[in-house]
């Protein structure tokens, strides 16, 4: 009977065990599933919360670099992209404009239809009655910008009591580049000639600006976007003759104004030919490096490549080289950078720009190299006593006998060593100069001469003997 009460009781502790276990697990299990979505969730609100806020520094970074500037006038807020290096392009988002009214209070304006995406460069007028109050921008991003009448954020060179700004862009698919170029004007009575972005300080008055037919933007890499004129754009008040041509008339009506010199981007190649010209105009065999728009092509003689027509950059990475074609005829042909020749014109600095119009044929840039000196095969050879350490020095360089050496063409002192004893004087006693042309000059001592002209291999031999006797004073 106690064995059967024992064995009931260890059957229900084992029961009660089990059990145990069992409520556990079905407890701690979504525990640790919910710590885990907790952890989960962690991470991803962090990393949404940083990126936000990185989005957010972002923009107030694309707005006070001109990403695109804001000015407002007291009656318009002119966005303009006045800065086309910022990285990457951006669009600016308003969810709200607000102003502050005569109760001192901030009003939206809702006449505006929100969300505003403000992409290229524009004006947005406001109502009336906002004339010449404060207002704030609130950005899709959450960033407030506050601007008084006559106040900017970014570089906006027009000044602080409006006038005219003259900016010059290359609109492409990832939108405005602004590009610096010159502008031909009379807005101070007689033509002049100013570089873009300008700002004048004028707001009455007719005045005629000018651009060129192609500008360009030129990035870190040395790629070269080229843009032609499309039209002007007009942001602001203004009367314009025409905003189709390069030049235009523009009656200005005492409002601030931004003229927009908008150009597209030439998206059309050319062949260009790169050629290698050595002394009066002939081919030399050397091989040069060359970047073009940022790509490096290596040359001999000459060398056709398809670049993007419009402004080309070219920079000369070889500006010293050698000929080798004649080295077994003992001549190497050293050659250094000079010049390069395009179109008429000719570029000293070893990078430049030049300018290939769609449709130009056969354009082609001469690179000029002069061959300024020669390295010639000169064979030393010496005759003398094996036990005797002798050598020439040419130019104070030191050459060891019966050795081929490339030497620098050019004039030389020559000076064979002698070896003194106690009763003589061994040296040179005959000095031959010989020429690959067929040349020969034979010296005996004591005329042994002081110079030698190296103009092409030649062999230089020189036999030494006793040539001078030495006797003790008694």
């Amino acid at each position: 009977m106690v064995g059967t009460m024992v064995k009931n009781r260890a059957l229900s502790n084992a029961i009660s065990i089990i059990i145990l276990i069992f409520v556990i697990l079905l407890v701690f299990i979504p525990f640790l599933y919910y710590l885990n979505n907790i952890s989960q969730n962690t991470t991803v609100t962090t990393s949404i919360v940083n990126n936000y806020i990185y989005l957010k520094n972002l923009q107030i970074s694309q707005i006070t670099t001109g990403h695109p500037s804001l000015y407002y006038n007291g009656s318009s807020i002119y966005a303009v992209y006045s800065n086309g290096t910022f990285v990457p392009t951006s669009n600016l988002t308003i969810v709200s404009i607000l102003y502050l009214n005569t109760n001192g209070i901030w009003v939206n304006v809702t006449s505006i239809q929100y969300p505003l995406v403000v992409s290229k460069g524009q004006v947005i007028i406001l109502p009336s009655y906002i004339q010449g109050r404060p207002i704030i921008i609130v950005t899709s991003l959450g960033n407030i910008f506050f601007l008084q009448p006559g106040s900017s954020i970014g570089p906006f060179a027009t000044p602080s009591k409006g006038g005219v700004e003259i900016l010059t862009q290359i609109y492409n698919s990832s939108g405005p580049l602004s590009v610096s170029t010159n502008v031909t004007t009379n807005i101070y009575s007689t033509y002049e000639n100013f570089t873009t972005p300008i700002a004048f300080s004028n707001q009455t008055g007719t005045f005629v600006a000018r651009l060129p037919q192609y500008v360009f933007y030129q990035n870190s890499k040395g790629q070269v976007i080229t843009g032609v004129f499309h039209n002007w754009i007009v942001l602001g008040l203004a009367t314009v003759n025409s905003t189709a041509t390069q030049g235009i008339k523009v009656t200005l009506q005492g409002q601030p104004v931004v003229l927009i010199g908008n150009y597209t981007q030439v998206t059309s190649t050319v062949s260009l030919t790169l050629q290698v010209m050595g002394n009066s105009n002939i081919n030399t065999n050397i091989k040069v490096s060359v970047f073009v728009n940022g790509n490096n092509y290596t040359i001999q003689n000459n060398k056709a490549i398809t670049v993007p027509a419009g402004y080309v950059n070219v920079t000369v990475i070889t500006l010293q080289a050698n000929d080798t074609t004649q080295q077994s005829q003992g001549v190497i042909s050293h050659y250094s950078y000079s010049n390069a020749g395009y179109n008429g014109k000719t570029y000293v600095a070893k990078s430049f720009l030049i300018l290939i119009p769609p449709g130009t044929t056969n354009p082609t840039v001469y690179l000029n190299y002069r061959n300024d000196y020669n390295y010639y095969l000169v064979k030393i050879i010496g005759n003398y006593n094996k036990n005797s350490q002798v050598y020439l020095i040419l130019n104070g360089t030191v050459y060891n006998y019966n050795n081929n050496y490339w030497i620098i063409g050019g004039n030389y002192s020559f000076h064979p060593t002698c070896v003194f004893t106690a009763t003589t004087t061994y040296g040179a006693q005959t000095v031959i100069f010989q020429y690959s042309n067929g040349t020969s000059f034979t010296y005996t001592f004591p005329n042994i001469p002081s110079y030698v002209i190296i103009n092409q291999p030649m062999t230089i031999t020189v036999s030494y003997n006793i040539i001078e006797y030495w006797q003790q004073l008694q």
